[in-house]
C-alpha cells in the first residue's frame, strides 16, 4: 500500500443528507477507502449505507467527531440552516463544513453569515453531474472558499469528481452552480422542443440524434437526454422537482437584481405544468408534456 493510499484511509467524511445524491457520493467515498459517518432525516437512508461499511449517526451531532469535513447534502438552505445551526457550538475546530446543497446565491451568503460568529470553515461546493457521475467520481465541483481548505478537502474532492474548479470566496460555488443549471435545463426544455418538432415535420428524431452525437453541436449529456425522450423512461438522476427548485432560485435573482430574463420566465411555466407523476422523474420528462403518453 502507498504512503498516499493509506493517507486517504485515515480520512473522515460526515454527511448529512442522504437522498439520492448523498448515497451516491457516499457510496463512491466509500469505495475508494475514505471512511462515512452518515446522517439522513429518514433514518432508513443511513442504515442501508452500513453494508458497505458507513457508520449510520442516529443524531446529526455524531457526524462530526473525528472528521476531516462534514458534508450537507440537503433539499433547502432553510434545511441546511434547520439541521446545522445547532452543531455550530459544538463544532470541532479543525473540521470543515462541505456545504455542497444547491442553494441559491442569497441563501448561500446567508450560510456564510451563519459561521462568522463561529469558529467553522465553511466551503461553498456544489457540484455539476447527478447521480450517475457520482457514483463514477465524475462530478465537476464547483469550490468557492478559503485557500487553506485546499489542501485538506483534496483526498476528498479526488475521489468524488474528475474536475474541480476553485471560483472564489464562499458563496461563489453557488452562483456558478445557478448559472450552470439554469443553463442546463433550459437546454433539455429546447432539446424536447426540438424532438417535437422533428415529429411535426415527419423526420425520424434519430436522424437529430446521429447530427449531435459526436458533432460540435452535441454532447453526451444531450444524447443521454434524447435516448430517454426516445425510451419514455426517466430514471432520477436530477427530477423534475428540484429543476423546479433551482429556477425558483434564479427568479429570486431575478427579481432582487432587476434583471430580465424572459427565457427563465418560459421554462419556469413549462416546469410549474408539470404535474405530480413527473415529479420525481428526471427533468427529461418534460418532453411528456406535448401530449405523449408514458410508456
Amino acid at each position: 500500500m502507498s504512503t498516499e493510499q493509506s493517507a486517504q484511509e485515515q480520512v473522515r467524511v460526515g454527511i448529512l443528507g442522504i437522498g439520492l445524491m448523498g448515497s451516491a457520493m457516499a457510496g463512491r467515498l466509500l469505495d475508494q477507502g475514505i471512511a462515512v459517518t452518515a446522517w439522513d432525516r429518514n433514518p432508513e437512508h443511513a442504515r442501508a449505507l452500513e453494508d458497505r461499511g458507513a457508520t449510520a449517526a442516529k443524531e446529526p451531532v455524531d457526524v462530526l467527531s473525528g472528521t476531516r469535513a462534514v458534508i450537507t447534502m440537503l433539499p433547502t438552505a432553510d434545511v441546511v440552516l434547520e439541521v446545522v445551526e445547532p452543531l455550530l457550538d459544538a463544532w470541532p475546530k479543525d473540521t470543515i463544513w462541505l456545504q455542497m446543497s444547491s442553494v441559491g446565491a442569497a441563501e448561500a451568503d446567508q450560510l456564510t453569515q451563519v459561521v462568522g460568529a463561529h469558529a467553522v470553515t465553511i466551503v461553498d461546493a456544489p457540484v455539476s453531474g447527478s447521480t450517475h457521475p457520482a457514483e463514477r467520481g465524475q462530478l465537476t465541483i464547483l469550490a468557492s472558499g478559503p485557500d487553506s481548505a485546499h489542501a485538506p478537502l483534496e483526498p476528498i474532492f479526488g475521489a468524488l469528481a474528475s474536475r474541480v474548479l476553485w471560483v472564489g470566496e464562499a458563496g461563489m460555488g453557488s452562483r456558478l452552480k445557478l448559472a450552470t443549471n439554469h443553463w442546463m435545463i433550459a437546454s433539455v426544455v429546447a432539446l424536447a422542443e426540438s424532438v417535437h418538432l422533428c415529429e411535426a415535420m415527419g423526420l425520424d428524431p434519430q436522424q437529430f440524434k446521429a447530427l449531435l452525437d459526436g458533432g460540435p453541436l452535441g454532447s453526451a449529456y444531450a444524447v443521454q437526454k434524447l435516448d430517454e425522450m426516445q425510451r419514455h423512461q426517466y430514471p432520477a438522476g436530477f427530477p423534475v422537482r428540484l429543476a423546479l427548485k433551482d429556477l425558483e432560485l434564479v427568479r429570486e435573482v431575478e427579481r432582487s437584481s432587476g434583471a430580465t430574463m424572459p427565457l427563465l420566465d418560459v421554462v419556469h411555466e413549462r416546469f410549474m405544468s408539470a404535474g405530480p407523476d413527473l415529479a420525481d422523474q428526471d427533468l427529461a420528462a418534460i418532453y411528456e408534456l406535448n401530449g405523449h403518453a408514458q410508456a
